[in-house]
This record gives C-alpha cells, structure tokens and sequence, in this order.
C-alpha cells in the first residue's frame, strides 16, 4: 500500500505520517496513516487530540497525560504531541 501511495504522491512535499495514539498505558497504531506536509501534521495531531478529548469530556474524565506520537513513512517519531498540549484550561 505504501508504494503505491509514493507512486501517486505528485508534491514532493508531501509524505506519509502515522499518528499513534498513547493514551493511559494503551498503543492504538495507526496501520494506514495520511499523505501531508510537514507543516500540516502537528495542527492534524492536535485536532484528533482534541476530538478524542471531546469524546472523553461526555464521559466525564479526561486525561492531559496521553499524546499522539508522529512517525514518518519509516516509522521514525518525528513529533510527540501531549493532549495537554492541544487545549488550554483557565478559569472565568
């Protein structure tokens, strides 16, 4: 799959990345991962870290703890991204 992916990709620019889900001592891998460019892949990261913490929000509990870990096509960590990274908390 991923050779046919380097076969479509036209924009140099644009690579593969696996965004791994770490939350409370559970690895959920990404096995088919997204064609982006680099600059897009943190603000992709936080907002599926947003979207799994609203989710958590409904359930009432949330944990700041857990993180989305970027890996290249290689799967090599390019960027780790805490879920409390993706929010801010403040009062009134």
């Amino acid at each position: 799959m991923a050779n046919a992916r380097r076969a479509i990709r036209k924009d140099a620019s644009v690579s593969l990345y696996f965004f791994n889900l770490h939350e409370c001592g559970t690895v959920v891998r990404d096995e088919e991962g997204r064609d982006l460019d680099l600059a897009a892949v943190r603000e992709i990261a936080i907002k599926d870290a947003r979207f799994i913490l609203s989710s958590e929000i409904l359930n009432g509990a949330i944990c700041l703890d857990c993180c989305i870990i970027v890996e290249d096509e290689q799967r090599r960590e390019v960027m780790r991204v805490p879920f409390r990274d993706a929010v801010s908390i403040g009062g009134c």
